[in-house]
């Protein structure tokens, strides 16, 4: 298809909603903690619209809530957490404005960084509205710490100092900003029923909103006496218009897409996407996801800035691949894997913090950080989670197949690889020229095509069936398919 028709035709898709994956279950409410995850796994593994579903990901890892932080029984439970995840497949090729409204009355990120029932200040009672996702919103989600150019390199003062986004007054100006909301069927502003709902977007309660003038990041003042909806709506837009967003958000989203070392030509040229679809629109996500997939440096991996390209993959996304590239399927039609983070120090919304599971800017000690080459991944890949992902992933090829396992449980995610034993029937190279182009995009080295074409040699021509598990299971546990280039 091409490139931009095959973006194209993606984006033309419906979206393949988690929450709706409950409604093909009749299920206990009270027992749903990990629904959450097997919708996960169903949707990114057999849903059409893969693109979307990639880029609600990489949202996931900005916009950051946790099973770990938000309440997970009563009628909506973790439903709630698919929910959270359909906001994010909503604006993946929607308008970033729209997102940062819907994930901030979002009342799972409310719980999850405590803006939900946060009141009205009482200074005789030493009472201040909580500071926590007026700091995280504009830390993590929008803007950054210090001020940037649009290449997204950090702007210097006249000593050669970064320059701060925000300083304190601000983020109590926006917490300000924050106050008054709480779930949609409260009762009371205090209510706390058994059934709060966790899928609605929150509502105000006016009297406990701060009534007062507020002043917010970059010399932005919300005046008073406005409803808390007014004060909510300038407030996001005026952070959605500060300088910084366009570069923030594009660089962020490069290295979760596509290198963790982008060049700031190639930063430049997305946050200038962002600032402008063409249309005069700002934060046209369509356009920033094209950008930043069809850009020459993404398309030919070409730099000139001294650093290399592509990404370590990450964990769960290795499992992914492997699971798509040869048709995993169960009996039941269900993907239940809920304790992947054990093995693969990860799982979708599973994240310990709400700094994500890695920082975009980490740097392993050694020749990497001597080199000032960023490898976020790295932060995760240590040699304990290496030796499990190692062990799971050999596993998983070895075992969970149509060959060795020919009465599987209804339960057990098993893959299909036929096609390939018929290419090992043909010939080695036939079968390694395939797997070159299906699970290393025609990269491999000389040197991996000649240890795997020595291995099969050593292997019985009447065993086709032996040939490809083992080419496959040498292959998605190497150093190579565990970069993305």
């Amino acid at each position: 298809m091409g490139y931009e028709d095959w973006i194209d035709w993606q984006m033309s898709l419906g979206i393949s909603r988690h929450i709706a994956y409950y409604n093909r279950f009749n299920y206990d409410p009270d027992n749903t903690w990990s629904l959450y995850m097997d919708a996960w796994w169903h949707r990114t593994l057999k849903a059409e619209d893969q693109l979307r579903q990639r880029v609600a990901f990489a949202l996931s890892e900005i916009w950051v809530i946790s099973q770990y932080g938000v309440s997970s029984s009563g009628e909506h439970g973790n439903k709630s957490l698919s929910n959270y995840y359909d906001i994010l497949l909503e604006h993946s090729f929607g308008n970033y404005r729209d997102l940062m409204q819907d994930v901030t009355l979002s009342p799972v990120m409310g719980e999850y960084l405590s803006m939900l029932r946060n009141r009205k200040p009482d200074l005789e009672r030493n009472i201040r509205p909580d500071e926590n996702y007026a700091r995280e919103l504009m830390q993590l989600f929008s803007v950054g710490l210090v001020e940037l150019n649009l290449d997204g390199t950090p702007k210097l003062d006249a000593n050669g100092n970064t320059i701060p986004t925000y300083d304190q007054d601000d983020i109590e100006g926006l917490a300000h900003v924050f106050t008054g909301w709480t779930w949609q069927n409260a009762e009371t502003f205090w209510w706390w029923g058994d059934n709060r709902d966790l899928i609605s977007s929150m509502k105000a309660f006016p009297e406990f909103h701060a009534e007062g003038e507020k002043q917010i990041i970059n010399g932005g003042i919300i005046p008073a006496g406005q409803t808390p909806e007014q004060d909510l709506s300038q407030a996001l837009d005026h952070i959605f218009n500060h300088p910084n967003v366009a570069p923030f958000v594009a660089k962020q989203l490069i290295k979760k897409l596509v290198t963790s070392n982008p060049s700031p030509d190639y930063v430049e040229r997305v946050a200038t996407a962002f600032n402008n679809n063409g249309s005069g629109v700002r934060g046209d996500m369509k356009t920033v996801i094209k950008a930043i997939l069809l850009d020459d440096e993404a398309v030919t991996g070409e730099v000139s800035h001294g650093k290399p390209f592509g990404k370590l993959k990450e964990p769960i996304l290795k499992l992914t691949a492997f699971w798509r590239a040869f048709n995993a399927n169960t009996g039941t039609g269900t993907f239940e894997f809920r304790w992947v983070d054990n093995d693969f120090a990860q799982g979708p919304l599973k994240s310990p913090s709400v700094f994500n599971f890695f920082s975009p800017n980490y740097q392993p000690a050694g020749a990497l950080k001597d080199a000032d080459i960023n490898a976020p991944e790295f932060e995760i890949h240590t040699e304990g989670t290496m030796a499990k992902m190692t062990n799971h992933l050999h596993w998983r090829s070895v075992t969970m197949n149509n060959f060795e396992r020919t009465s599987p449980d209804a339960k057990d995610i098993i893959v299909n690889y036929n096609r390939e034993r018929d290419l090992a029937a043909s010939s080695d190279e036939a079968l390694i020229d395939h797997l070159d182009t299906l699970l290393l995009a025609g990269t491999m080295t000389e040197h991996m095509r000649t240890v795997l074409s020595d291995y099969l040699a050593s292997i019985n021509a009447d065993d086709p069936e032996r040939k490809a598990i083992e080419a496959i299971a040498l292959v998605i546990t190497s150093p190579e398919f565990a970069v993305q280039r």
